[in-house]
Formats: C-alpha cells, structure tokens, sequence
C-alpha cells in the first residue's frame, strides 16, 4: 500500500468523482469536513487503506474477547 499524501484540494460532495473514497473525514458539521479521494478499491466505496479499517471479518462465536470474559469470570 502506498502512503498517502495530503491532498492539495480536499474532496467535497460537490467535488467528489465517482472512482473516489468516499471515506468522510473530520466533522461534518465542520467547514473542513472533506472525504479521502483516493482512488477507490475495485469494488468497493473506499480506497484499499480505509476497506481495510472498515471491514473488519466476524470472528466465529465461540471465540469472546478478554472483557467479555472477565465479565463472565466476576459473575
């Protein structure tokens, strides 16, 4: 994976391409508020860094994180 530069001109809705992230980034709420732009993954709305971070797989049910289990363990 490449790393990722600022972008000079940061994506908007108004700006955004139909082959661009539309990963949201900062507040939306805020007058900075822009999406990533990068060049989206085939298949997918997001570039291959942000899927990554947004697809995280299931883990089978009978595997339970250590809170869940030291919940369990104080009951």
């Amino acid at each position: 994976m490449a790393k990722k530069q600022k972008q000079q001109h940061p994506k908007t809705v108004a700006t955004l391409e139909k082959s661009d992230c539309r990963w949201p980034i900062g507040d939306p709420r805020e007058a900075d508020f822009h999406f990533c732009g990068a060049h989206q993954a085939p298949g997918r709305p997001y570039c291959e860094l942000h899927w990554r971070m947004a697809f995280q797989p299931s883990r089978p049910r009978h595997v339970q994180s250590a809170p869940a289990l030291a919940n369990l363990r104080a009951a």
